[in-house]
């Protein structure tokens, strides 16, 4: 099932905690995004590729992927294994009264944290998520994050302190897209703006993102027109702002994204 957008319901199906499962070739979200919500991916199988703001990671096996709000992320997959996640979401205000929350949210980090997990961790943390997810009190929810942040701050305190580092141009490429993602956008004038070989952008930027800087681009712009349709705006004002040609064009690579045209989409509740 594929997910409908980038906050998961937050304000509308959920505003204390939200748990999903989530199987497949591909992931939910297409680019570089944050959250107004604490977010924890636990990836219980499939060869990701995960993006932070000061890191990176690549690879198989179990991974915990932790942020806090405002903090910029993105995971993808290779279609060559089964994707699976388990998502656990929270609000600020729900947190807030948990005892030593301080303390505790330490685990996210500044810029997120990635860890990785052998099987025993993963299934003990999984197993937690799922007792918060199918908890009825929102009291026994609230203390039940409090332990697994608990957990997962000793988690942390026994990863190692040598991490991937994703090289600046790549965040770069990735803040000037989404800021300037309704012009024309070329790599090779993208690579001269950032001081890098043609060559040396679009391979790097594929190997971190999974996506050429022309895919990444598209679906960039099809997130931000869903926004503004779901805002009101007409297609013909849509396609304008985020770089299309015409509604057509808009429409077209709608249905290249998604499989459906933009009314149908938003019609279901998209």
């Amino acid at each position: 099932m594929q997910e409908s957008s980038f906050d998961h319901g937050f304000g509308t199906v959920w505003k204390d905690v939200y748990v999903h499962r989530r199987e497949g070739y591909y992931t939910s979200v297409s680019d570089f995004h944050r959250h107004e919500f604490y977010e924890l991916n636990l990836i219980l199988s499939g060869n990701v590729n995960i993006l932070l703001g000061d890191r990176a990671e690549q690879g198989r096996g179990y991974h915990l992927v932790l942020t806090q709000p405002g903090v910029p992320h993105y995971i993808s997959c290779k279609p060559d294994t089964l994707y699976s996640r388990l998502y656990l979401a929270f609000s600020t205000d729900f947190v807030s009264t948990i005892p030593e929350w301080v303390q505790l949210c330490s685990a996210f980090g500044e810029q997120g944290t990635v860890l990785t997990l052998t099987a025993e961790s993963c299934h003990r943390l999984q197993a937690l998520i799922q007792q918060i997810g199918g908890e009825t009190s929102s009291f026994r929810q609230r203390m039940l994050v409090g332990y697994l942040m608990s957990l997962i701050g000793e988690e942390a305190g026994e990863q190692p302190t040598d991490v991937a580092r994703t090289p600046a141009y790549i965040l770069q490429a990735l803040a000037y897209i989404e800021e300037h993602y309704g012009e024309k956008i070329v790599a090779a004038a993208l690579a001269h703006h950032l001081n890098v070989s043609r060559t040396t952008l679009m391979t790097e930027f594929k190997r971190h993102t999974d996506r050429t800087v022309v895919e990444y681009l598209t679906h960039c712009r099809i997130r931000h027109a869903t926004r503004l349709l779901r805002e009101g705006k007409t297609l013909e004002d849509v396609a304008a702002h985020c770089g299309f040609a015409d509604s057509s064009g808009l429409v077209r690579c709608f249905k290249r994204c998604y499989g459906t045209t933009p009314r149908r989409y938003l019609a279901q509740g998209k």
